[in-house]
This record gives structure tokens, C-alpha cells and sequence, in this order.
């Protein structure tokens, strides 16, 4: 009887969170599906924090998998059947550690052993690093005397008809003045670069990078850029990756009308299998919105291939088996990993990664 009072008083509070959040039906109910850590200092390690769930069935449910979206976070939970009517716990952890300053947001993906039950967690944090010296805030050389704080510049979604910049930051670590150009990959994706003439020593100075998507072109997806440094005439050993997520304009974000992507699952384990061949599986995806869910871009990395084409559409409470195949390593004992990219007109999330996994034997 208390277990089933708690669990009143737990579908009570949670019902609210899951219509205000669209979040698809599924027997488990979390009690909040985000939490923001606010302002973390990278000093303090680690922080974590629990979500609470239900097993609203009658059936037993038993998590497979939690998969993140990046290495800093990881999550500690049961793989024990929670029987019909229990609560459950999984508890993520953040770490700090040499994370980009400021804002950041994390994934948390959810996968039971049936694979009929799905939930997605979003954490979020302000990172307040550790003071640090100009060699420990540049730690990747460049060329020369030239280092970067990072090798890598993330736009995060741009909007048709818009433009967009970010800046990396450079520092001279010598004790002469060093001449600087660049060179690029070019502008296949709108990407422009301005570079300083030369920086001083012991100066910091910065690239500024700008994308410009172009308005009413069928320009969508991934988009992937290089550049690199060149300091006193020597190119730079490492470049420096560029990527954008090219996605259509939201004008009215709190519009109604909308179509809402459900993937199941959204990540494919092949299991183990022979080297050297390619396997396939189906998995269903469905629009839950009230409007048409349209395909923009559909990209299927190298090793990965899919049946779903761009321009595609589903239609408002239809679903549609999607074909994915993945060619297994020809190695033994060895983990080959995929990913399917899909970009849709999705509002709350407009670009999906279907990730595969295969292992040989």
C-alpha cells in the first residue's frame, strides 16, 4: 500500500512536466526530465544528481543502456528489473574537468532491454574553470610559437537566413612577433574567416569565424569545415574542425502547430557478428505533432547506409519502419561504431543522431 501511495503522489507531480515537455509515452515517468547543475567550478570535480522514476506497467522493465552525449557525463543506475508499480533511480554525473568555459548541455539517453521504452535527460551547467597560465589556457600548438585553447568550433544549430560568428582564440607564447594567415576548406557552406596580420608576443588574439546560411536554398544539416594556421609561412600541423548545424528558420517557437520526432530505438546494437560483412535492422519512426514531420537532410556516415530519403514525410500520428545497415570491422574482438544523421523541421529538435553499434566476434 506505501509503495503504491508514493507512486500516486509521484504520477501526480509528473504528469504536469511530461505534456508541459512533449515527452512520448512510455512506462517509465521520470519526476523531471532536465536539471540545471547553475554555476559549477571546474575546482570542485565532479557533481551529480538523481532522477526518480516510476514503472507505470504491469510488466517488469529493465535499463539496458544509458547512453550520453559526451565523455564528461556519465550516469549510475540498476540493471535490476523494476517490477510494475516500483520507482527506480538513476543518478547523473558531470564532470567539470577541462570543459569549455561558460554554458553547456548534455544528453542522457535512456534504453531498456525490450527496447519499447525510451526517455531522454538534458542536464545543464556554467562552468567556471580553473585559473590557469597562458600555456595551460593554450594547450594545443599550432604552428610556431601559436597555440589554440581548442581544436574544435561547435555553432550549434544556424538557422536559414542567418548569420552567425564565433571566435578562437590564439596566443603567441614566444618572445617575437609572429606573421599569421590562414587557410580553409573555403566556403562551401557559407563559413568566412578573419584572421589578424600578426600577433605580438605573450598576446592573445582571436579568429572570427562567421557562417551565413542563405535564405530559401535547401541548404540543411551537417556542415564541416577546416582550417588551418599559418604562422610565419609554416602551415600548422593540427587544424582546427569546423561544424555547423544548418536548420530550418523557427519564426514562432511557441506555435502549436508542430510535428514532434520519435525515434525507436535511437540506438541500434547489432551485437556480435560476423567480421568484414554488413548487417541490417529495421526501426520504426513516428511523428507525434500535429503537422507533417519533413526530412531535410538524411546523411548516413561512412559504414552506415539507411532507406529513408530526403524530402521524406510522415505524416501527423503515423509511423514508418526505417531500414539501417552497419559493415562490422574486420577485425576480431573489436566495437565498430555508426551514425545517421537526420535534420527535420522538428522545433524542439530539429536534428537527430541514430547511432549504431556492432561487434565482432
Amino acid at each position: 500500500m506505501k509503495t503504491r501511495a508514493l507512486l500516486t503522489i509521484f504520477l501526480t507531480l509528473t504528469t504536469g512536466v511530461m505534456q508541459a515537455q512533449d515527452e512520448p509515452t512510455s512506462a517509465l515517468v521520470f519526476d523531471s526530465y532536465e536539471w540545471d547543475f547553475g554555476t559549477i567550478d571546474e575546482a570542485d570535480g565532479p557533481v551529480s544528481h538523481t532522477f526518480h522514476f516510476a514503472n507505470i506497467s504491469d510488466a517488469p522493465i529493465q535499463i539496458d543502456n544509458v547512453a550520453t552525449s559526451c565523455g564528461c557525463t556519465y550516469a549510475d543506475y540498476s540493471t535490476q528489473p523494476i517490477q510494475g508499480g516500483e520507482e527506480g533511480e538513476i543518478t547523473v554525473i558531470l564532470n567539470p574537468s577541462r570543459q569549455p568555459e561558460g554554458r553547456i548541455f548534455r544528453e542522457v539517453e535512456i534504453l531498456t532491454k525490450d527496447r519499447k521504452n525510451y526517455a531522454c535527460l538534458s542536464i545543464f551547467a556554467d562552468i567556471k574553470p580553473i585559473p590557469m597560465g597562458l600555456e595551460q589556457i593554450y594547450p594545443h600548438l599550432l604552428a610556431g610559437t601559436v597555440k589554440t585553447n581548442t581544436l574544435r568550433c561547435n555553432f550549434g544549430y544556424v538557422a536559414q537566413g542567418e548569420t552567425t560568428t564565433k571566435v578562437v582564440n590564439l596566443a603567441n607564447v614566444g618572445d617575437k612577433p609572429v606573421k599569421l594567415s590562414v587557410q580553409s576548406t573555403g566556403n562551401r557552406y557559407g563559413m568566412t574567416v578573419q584572421c589578424p596580420e600578426a600577433i605580438d608576443p605573450q598576446e592573445v588574439t582571436s579568429l572570427r569565424i562567421t557562417y551565413t546560411i542563405p535564405k530559401g536554398k535547401n541548404y540543411f544539416g551537417m556542415a564541416r569545415d577546416t582550417l588551418w594556421l599559418v604562422a610565419n609561412g609554416a602551415k600548422s600541423s593540427q587544424p582546427i574542425a569546423i561544424t555547423a548545424l544548418r536548420v530550418e528558420e523557427f519564426s514562432d517557437k511557441d506555435n502549436k502547430t508542430k510535428p514532434v520526432m520519435r525515434i525507436e530505438p535511437s540506438y541500434v546494437e547489432f551485437g556480435i557478428k560476423a567480421p568484414g560483412k554488413t548487417f541490417k535492422k529495421n526501426i520504426t519512426i513516428g511523428n507525434t505533432g500535429n503537422t507533417d514531420l519533413i526530412f531535410h537532410d538524411v546523411e548516413a556516415c561512412e559504414g552506415t547506409t539507411t532507406n529513408l530519403k530526403n524530402g521524406q514525410k510522415i505524416r501527423p500520428g503515423e509511423e514508418i519502419k526505417v531500414m539501417v545497415t552497419i559493415t562490422n570491422s574486420t577485425k576480431a574482438n573489436e566495437t565498430t561504431m555508426g551514425s545517421i544523421n537526420l535534420t527535420t523541421n522538428d522545433p524542439v529538435r530539429p536534428f537527430r543522431e541514430l547511432r549504431l553499434q556492432i561487434d565482432t566476434k
